[in-house]
């Protein structure tokens, strides 16, 4: 009875595959996370912006921390603090967009003010492509450097250019080859990058950090497109005795967002060997891919091979 079962969850699995792919759900990760709010906010020069007023307000910024601390684990801790401050404050006008599902545990007294904990789903995938915007990979260990070419500039923005150098891993260089020119006229920012190839990468808006989010997000993002190795690889396991290791397992691999960003599962079968399973997966770091899996099947008793497409 148990082998027909599965076999009819088999079958829908391939052919949702052959009838228009496999969809995965996004790769999320929980985390129980808390924010504070005051109602009456303090004045001892503790924010660099305005603390959460409000409920509301409390619960975006304790999606901003739970987005924060999943992009902490994607560069497994290599975020200095001051930018992953900064990032935390980047992130919280959007950090709706980055969370599948949360749900509130409680608010707590505390002194001057009340905190909230959230249990927050966050959407690895989502916070991987934001980080890539920010540069935040490429730019770990050396800050990119641009040859700076400004108009006249209001007194306000150099404080906010240095944050925006902090959090986007970049910095004035008169000897760099990317060029970067900033102007601010009619109440607005423009700003155009150019490297000498191609035609420059142009942004306006009525505030300097969107302009340079613009810009600088598009330049990130090809160069990440462009400069990823990934390659595609069928993975396949085998040696279960029941439907609830295959779909542990798959659920594991959509979690493994540091060394695959992509996971389709292709077939399930059941075989003399136990119950099989098929995935085309994307690979970003093969070495480390293989690590865990050998270190899986070795705990499990099971075989697991890869092999090109």
């Amino acid at each position: 009875m148990l082998s027909m079962v599965f076999r009819a969850v088999a079958l829908v699995a391939v052919m949702l595959c052959a009838g228009g792919g496999f969809v995965s759900p996004p790769a999320a990760h929980a985390r129980v996370v808390q924010a504070m709010w005051y109602e009456t906010p303090p004045a001892d020069g503790r924010f660099t912006s305005p603390p959460p007023a409000t409920r509301d307000a409390a619960r975006v910024a304790a999606f901003a921390e739970a987005v924060a601390a999943e992009a902490s684990d994607l560069t497994h801790g290599g975020i200095p603090e001051e930018r992953l401050v900064l990032l935390r404050e980047h992130l919280v006008p959007g950090a709706t967009s980055f969370v599948v599902s949360y749900s509130e545990l409680g608010v707590e007294e505390a002194p001057g003010g009340k905190v909230l904990s959230v249990d927050v789903q966050v959407n690895r995938d989502a916070v991987r492509q934001e980080l890539r915007r920010l540069g935040i990979p490429a730019t770990l260990s050396v800050p990119v450097g641009y040859k700076p070419v400004y108009g006249t500039l209001p007194s306000e923005a150099w404080e906010a250019l240095g944050r925006l150098h902090v959090l986007y891993g970049v910095r004035p260089d008169s000897g760099a080859r990317l060029e970067l020119r900033l102007e601010y006229a009619n109440k607005l920012w423009a700003i155009s990058l150019h490297d000498g190839a191609g035609a420059p990468r142009f942004a306006q808006a009525a505030k300097l950090e969107e302009a340079w989010n613009k810009a600088w997000g598009s330049l990130f993002a090809a160069q990440a497109a462009s400069s990823v190795q990934t390659s595609s690889v069928v993975l396949g396991v085998e040696g279960w005795f029941t439907p609830d290791g295959v779909e542990a397992f798959d659920t594991m691999l959509l979690e493994w967002t540091d060394v695959l960003d992509g996971v389709s599962l292709q077939d399930v079968r059941m075989e003399s060997a136990g119950i099989s399973g098929r995935w085309t997966v994307t690979v970003l770091d093969k070495a480390r891919l293989e690590s865990r899996l050998a270190e899986y099947a070795a705990n499990r008793r099971l075989s697991y091979s890869l092999k090109d497409r």
